[in-house]
């Protein structure tokens, strides 16, 4: 059967629209793809920008105040949970962790430089406590000895201050002692603050004496609160330290008259004092370094350092809680025999003729005994009337008078340079 042309014009047009159709649909529908791709798309970028903008607005500073602080805290997640798991999602997290590292290995550097240059300061003073010492041995004067007792108490200072910073960047206080008993640790301790003449201790009669390896943490503890109380408070009021025994050992008390902590402040001096976490960025500025230091002694040796609480007399207590693992007996006093004199002709005394005693040994502000140097040989005479103190004082030849002074430097000296276990074990200022 042979098709006739409008027939054949009519199947060729109804195929074209049926492509046609086709074809339009499919375009439609691809378009609608598109569109729906494209929405998403711009979703997805839109969310990666505000992720992006919050990781840099949230979560990068929250991180930081982690870090710096010291203290654990909540950082902010993602801010588009659908991105969770996503190579995006993913360059956040290593974006997180790097500045994890970089802040760790930034606070490594500053503890490696920090501890450089106490130690540095550490030498420095050692040796001009050397130094001191040389000009005492070859001077006897003493208004010059006590100028060299004034700046031998000003270099205690410095060291005062180098080792805690060591300290703070966990190493070791560098002293070794024997056992000591606690009242002398506790003057050691008066003898490296400034204003030293403002402590007053009430001693109690305990025969017990701290372990010789918590003897300088104690001494370096205790002299970084005394240095705050005194600083704390105004200079015509005294700071109370007295010795309290306790169920589980012995606690120091420092009470001063300042004025007080605030919350804040409270918060802020606990966080010093208990946060081990705590890094160099963490301690403020100026940072605050005493603190800090004592709170890492005391974790360090087992010790326990507060200052929450309020004096009698309206400033700080702070307490130094020691417990019985750390105390022993107290040592005998080993005192050198004392020197032969040289005999002189005896001169007989006359009736009722008062005798005079021999006068006290000094001590070093430990209450340990003092060495005086080459004691001039007394002359047999009859001893002095006590009536007129100025003509006794006046009598006595400058090595005598300087003799306290001298033994006052040369126990600063051995404290500050023996590295090893002595006699004495305490340290002076």
């Amino acid at each position: 059967m042979t098709l006739s042309l409008p027939a054949v014009t009519a199947w060729l047009l109804a195929a074209a629209m049926m492509a046609t159709g086709i074809l339009a649909l499919r375009y439609r529908n691809s378009a609608a793809l598109r569109a729906e791709r494209i929405a998403f798309l711009e979703r997805t970028l839109r969310a990666q920008e505000e992720e992006t903008r919050h990781l840099l607005e949230r979560r990068l500073p929250a991180l930081k105040d982690v870090l710096s602080q010291g203290r654990p805290g909540e950082i902010p997640g993602p801010l588009h949970p659908e991105l969770a798991g996503s190579p995006f999602a993913r360059a956040h997290d290593g974006v997180l962790a790097v500045y994890r590292d970089v802040a760790a290995d930034a606070e490594q550097s500053s503890q490696g430089l920090l501890l450089a240059v106490a130690r540095k300061l550490q030498g420095l003073a050692n040796n001009q406590q050397m130094k001191i010492t040389e000009m005492n041995q070859r001077h006897d004067a003493p208004e010059f000895l006590q100028d060299l007792m004034d700046i031998d108490h000003t270099n205690a200072q410095i060291l005062r201050r180098a080792v805690g910073m060591a300290v703070i960047c966990k190493a070791w206080p560098g002293r070794q002692h024997n056992a000591t008993p606690l009242h002398d640790v506790v003057r050691g301790a008066v003898g490296r603050i400034l204003d030293y003449r403002r402590v007053h201790i009430v001693r109690i009669e305990d025969s017990r004496a701290v372990a010789g390896r918590a003897v300088e943490a104690l001494v370096v503890t205790l002299a970084e609160l005394l240095e705050n109380a005194t600083r704390s408070s105004n200079p015509s009021t005294p700071v109370q330290v007295h010795v309290q025994l306790t169920h589980g050992g012995v606690a120091v008390v420092i009470e001063d008259a300042g004025v007080g902590l605030n919350a804040a402040e409270r918060e802020k001096a606990a966080r010093l004092l208990h946060d081990d976490a705590l890094g160099l960025s963490g301690l403020g500025s100026p940072p605050r370094f005493g603190l800090a230091a004592c709170g890492s002694l005391a974790r360090r040796y087992g010790f326990a350092v507060s200052v929450d609480s309020a004096s009698a007399f309206g400033g700080v207590r702070a307490v130094v809680n020691i417990p019985s693992v750390l105390l022993t007996d107290a040592p005998p006093a080993s005192r050198p025999a004392p020197a032969r004199p040289v005999p002189a002709p005896a001169v007989p005394r006359q009736a009722g003729e008062p005798t005079v005693a021999a006068p006290p040994r000094a001590t070093t502000a430990g209450g340990l005994p003092k060495r005086t140097r080459q004691p001039a040989a007394r002359a047999a005479t009859p001893a002095p009337t006590p009536a007129d103190p100025a003509r006794t004082t006046a009598r006595r030849s400058p090595r005598e008078a300087a003799a306290p002074l001298d033994a006052f430097l040369r126990g600063s000296h051995a404290a500050a340079h023996d590295h090893r276990p002595t006699s004495e074990g305490t340290p002076e200022a």
